[in-house]
């Protein structure tokens, strides 16, 4: 088969490990032809500067073929939002797909797809949709053209010419009935999830002994993992105080990721041999310190490391958010109702003293479902739908 990966509602970057990227890398794994259409757009510096790659063609290290296309707009902020790209349509026709599953339903561009569909009838289109109330529609103008502009000039479109959109959560389900109008008897969940050929979960006890021993700690010690992007909005300075207070020597936190700029200071105070901060690490590297952890906490707003630590079968505790009930398995995490230091002190103090309730996150969280976050599992499904969905 042969599989497009239309990705022109956000920043492509080869070194990433995003659903834009591991999705097509199982889909060529599974031997289907793929190619991915992504904007010349690959990062966006700390100082909020964007950097663009080459337009052109490449081959991927995984053998996907790598379409680079320009920006009609040329100002980033602006085209950020109308997502506007320069002849698409003869580069999709040239691939000759059998598949097209579209990344974000709120892109313009994407309009020429009702054209191709109409003069290749068997191509199948597919959409998937990244966006909640969490992270969307937060000021007029996010909600104006997502509600607006977006739904009564695209999606409805877009509905006409296929029979499956995904969300990547329940919440993102939602929101594409919700916000954009889809039929609810269209909508599909898909998980984002872990690359298997990182995990290397067969050497999990291996693994975590040597990252424990790197950092000086304990086999006995309580290890708390978390990290990610950490702002305000995902609370990690605040349970790494509660953390710092706890009386206990035992429990410890090792933390990763990349911190705010007004939060420095404020961690910087908290670091001790109890409270140790790694630094960024590259994703591929996530899973080794996720073995390296009693329990992996994550007490702000979503990211797919939650998805990446079910995946690595370790028990969790994952801020309580309206439409990520898929993360709870079978007693794999606790969710966490409040956002203040004392709380976390008082979850914390039952994890580590309850040690029947420690027990049963850690049986829940071996459950065979956790394959399920696997993208060799996710890439399959697509295939399964698509195969089942075809007039």
């Amino acid at each position: 088969m042969n599989i497009i990966h239309l990705t022109l509602c956000s920043l492509f970057n080869e070194k990433y490990a995003y659903q834009d990227n591991l999705l097509p890398r199982y889909h060529k794994k599974l031997g289907h032809n793929v190619t991915i259409i992504a904007p010349t757009y690959a990062t966006i510096n700390n100082n909020g500067q964007v950097y663009e790659e080459l337009k052109g063609t490449k081959y991927l290290s995984d053998g996907c073929k790598l379409i680079r296309v320009s920006p009609l707009i040329k100002s980033y902020k602006i085209n950020n939002h109308l997502h506007l790209f320069k002849n698409i349509t003869p580069i999709i026709e040239a691939e000759n797909p059998d598949l097209i599953f579209t990344h974000g339903v709120n892109c313009f561009n994407y309009l020429c797809l009702i054209k191709i569909k109409k003069k290749y009838p068997n191509i199948q289109i597919v959409f998937d949709n990244h966006m909640d109330n969490y992270n969307s529609c937060q000021n007029i103008l996010s909600k104006f053209l997502n509600k607006v502009i977006f739904r009564n000039l695209i999606s409805r479109k877009l509905n006409k010419i296929s029979k499956i959109f995904y969300g990547v959560t329940p919440s993102r389900c939602s929101f594409l009935h919700d916000t954009f109008g889809i039929p609810q008897e269209k909508i599909k969940l898909l998980y984002m999830g872990a690359d298997d050929d990182k995990m290397q979960y067969e050497k999990h006890i291996e693994i975590r002994k040597k990252i424990r021993s790197q950092y000086n700690i304990c086999d006995n010690d309580f290890l708390i993992i978390t990290g990610g992007k950490i702002d305000t909005k995902k609370n990690i300075h605040l349970l790494l105080k509660a953390i710092s207070e706890y009386p206990c020597k035992h429990v410890k936190v090792l933390f990763f990721g990349s911190i705010e700029d007004k939060l420095k200071e404020y961690i910087s105070k908290l670091l001790s041999n109890r409270i140790i901060y790694i630094g960024w690490i590259s994703s591929d590297n996530v899973y080794q310190y996720f073995y390296a952890g009693d329990i992996i906490i994550f007490p702000g707003l979503h990211s797919v490391l939650w998805e990446q630590a079910i995946a690595s079968k370790r028990p969790c505790i994952f801020n309580h958010l309206k439409g990520f009930d898929h993360i709870n398995l079978e007693g794999n995490c606790l969710f966490l109702e409040q956002s203040n230091i004392d709380y976390y002190k008082s979850i914390i103090n039952n994890v580590f003293t309850d040690k029947a309730l420690y027990k049963s996150l850690l049986d829940g969280s071996q459950a065979s479902r956790t394959e399920d976050f696997m993208y060799s599992k996710i890439a399959l499904k697509v295939i399964y739908d698509i195969k089942n969905n075809i007039q």
